[in-house]
């Protein structure tokens, strides 16, 4: 019962409400946060990041500057200088001694490979270094100029590759402080060992990139190991952003496949743009995280709701289960009501129950009082019947004459006692109210058999009826009634010959049986007087027509209430069809 009620009763309704109630907004505000979150936490990555990068292109500038200082060196050298400046083609020794200097001025820097230096007074060039590769050969000066175009050797700074290796060259001019004509022109190619360090902070997990672009056009100095050039798509929409602008540009591009971060400061007049790569799934993953939290709080909340709402509804339901109890306890006419608990406030429930009580006893007085005392003369009757007829007795005699008839050699005499006895012994049995349907078919099946062997080939009985349905339980003695009257009203009052069936179906709602005869039915207004004795229930007019058709459909109808359902249809000396329709899950009352 508790489990019928849970099923169809307001709990699940309370409890289905409430968790929509609580979950649908938990779902929405998970979202948009989910959405306000992941922009949130790219705004906070942009900001840290562009923190940190505008240190880092700090620590690059000043190392830049170092570099470009070391052109410098040359003026504090007095001797070195002088060397420098003369128009004459230096001596041997002299020669020695410039490459020495500048051995001694370079020699700080274990990432510069290589260091060309070539007089524009004499046009000879001095090579230090072991990294030939990188050497460059710097054309011949005329009248203090290169003496052709070199566009590479115009900046101060630019980007060459040496052996498919990307590397930093800074171009200084010596010149003459007083004519600032220019004595000399200083080349050295440095390798990324630095900027590789110096950016290596900005690395917070694999899956992030470094780049380090110089210069307007953003030539590209340093990049992750494995980085095609000609993949970096974005550059372009870099460029377009930072063009024409000085001091600090920093913002971010937002592609599909993450976030690129930029931060370009202009100092020392060398632009120097910065660049990190966010992956998306590094924000999906933080975001995540913080849904994840979320997430485990809502649940708890939604645990908790739902326990409160299963507990708020068992007690209420138990209250509603309890009024159903007597609900049903009255249909099935039983009266006897134990009187609800009076509360020192009470509530609307308890109210309910309290005026259902006074209603039960109300009906109690007025018109059950009377029908159940019709019920106890009739059992007061049958118990007198019993008191006067010593069943055992009964019994035993009837067993002494079946031996007897079996020492005679007269089986159909005992077959007969036999199946008297059957079907005597489950008439006598008013201890059980209810019964199998297959023990109502078998008490039926000797009752027929009894009246074919009064009958002869005079009379037929057929049972059509699925296995499944045999447990189905019933109320008692329903079927017998119904084939006695076919045999009173369609052999004894009819043509002489009676053919009798019980036709039993079972489907998912209902049992449906129907006993169908070709006796004399019944007229119209027979059936609607029928129809009539059932709806008023008089136990009195009950009485006088005995335990006929309308005894058993008044049976029924206490048993299962309006739940239950019949139908007559007859053609007299043709057919006549008696159906009752019998809830499959109504459980008789005992």
């Amino acid at each position: 019962m508790s489990l019928l009620l849970v099923k169809r009763s307001i709990f699940t309704k309370i409890l289905i409400s409430l968790l929509v109630a609580t979950i649908v907004p938990f779902i929405l505000s998970n979202y948009i946060s989910y959405q306000i979150t992941g922009k949130a936490i790219n705004e906070q990555l942009v900001e840290l990041n562009q923190n940190s990068m505008a240190i880092t292109a700090a620590g690059l500038h000043e190392y830049f500057h170092d570099l470009s200082l070391l052109g410098l060196a040359y003026y504090s050298d007095p001797a070195l200088n002088r060397i420098l400046s003369s128009e004459e083609v230096q001596t041997p020794a002299e020669s020695v001694y410039i490459t020495q200097q500048l051995e001694r001025v370079f020699a700080r820097y274990m990432e510069i490979g290589s260091v060309s230096y070539k007089s524009a007074l004499t046009n000879k060039q001095f090579n230090i270094g072991t990294d030939y590769s990188s050497r460059v050969q710097i054309p011949d000066f005329r009248g203090q100029r290169l003496s052709r175009p070199h566009d590479e050797l115009k900046r101060e700074f630019q980007v060459t590759r040496i052996n498919q290796e990307r590397r930093l060259r800074v171009n200084r001019y010596f010149l003459d402080i007083t004519t600032r004509d220019t004595i000399g022109l200083t080349t050295f190619d440095v390798q990324d060992t630095q900027v590789r360090e110096r950016v290596s902070a900005l690395t917070t997990s694999q899956a992030s990139s470094i780049y380090v672009f110089i210069q307007d056009d953003l030539e590209l100095l340093y990049a992750p190991a494995g980085s095609d050039e000609a993949e970096l798509d974005w550059v372009g929409a870099l460029r377009e952003q930072s063009a024409g602008r000085e001091g600090v540009t920093k913002g971010s591009l937002l592609k599909p496949e993450g976030t690129y971060i930029y931060y370009r400061d202009v100092s020392y007049d060398l632009p120097v743009t910065l660049v990190k790569f966010v992956p998306q799934s590094v924000i999906d993953e933080a975001r995540s995280t913080a849904l994840g939290r979320s997430l485990a709080v809502q649940i708890g909340a939604v645990v908790l709701v739902g326990a409160m709402a299963a507990f708020i509804s068992y007690i209420i339901l138990h209250r509603v289960e309890r009024l159903l109890q007597n609900i049903k306890r009255l249909q099935m006419g039983d009266f006897n009501l134990k009187a609800p608990k009076r509360n020192l406030a009470p509530d609307e429930l308890d109210l309910l129950e309290e005026r259902f009580h006074e209603m039960a006893l109300e009906l109690d007085r007025l018109w059950n009082k009377q029908y159940r005392h019709q019920l106890e003369l009739s059992h007061a009757r049958l118990k007198m019947l019993q008191a006067q007829i010593n069943p055992h007795f009964f019994y035993n005699t009837l067993q002494s004459i079946g031996t007897l008839a079996i020492k005679n050699h007269a089986r159909e005499v005992s077959d007969r006692l036999a199946e008297f006895g059957a079907l005597f012994r489950y008439s006598m049995d008013i201890d059980t109210e209810v019964v199998y349907l297959k023990e109502e078919l078998d008490h039926v099946a000797h009752y027929a058999s009894l009246q074919m062997g009064r009958f002869k080939n005079k009379l037929t009985y057929a049972v059509s009826c699925p296995e499944e349905a045999y447990d189905i339980r019933m109320p008692k003695m329903i079927l017998q009634p119904l084939v006695e009257n076919s045999i009173v009203h369609g052999l004894e009052k009819g043509t002489g010959y009676g053919e009798i069936q019980a036709d039993i179906e079972l489907s998912d709602a209902e049992l449906r049986i129907r006993v169908i005869d070709n006796g004399k039915g019944f007229t119209p207004e027979e059936i609607q007087a029928i129809r009539h004795r059932y709806r008023n229930q008089n136990p009195v007019e009950e009485q006088r027509v005995g335990i006929g058709l309308t005894n058993v459909l008044t049976r029924l109808q206490l048993y299962y209430g309006d739940s239950f359902d019949w139908d007559i249809r007859s053609e007299p000396y043709a057919r006549t069809i008696v159906t009752l329709f019998i809830p499959r899950n109504g459980e008789p009352h005992r």
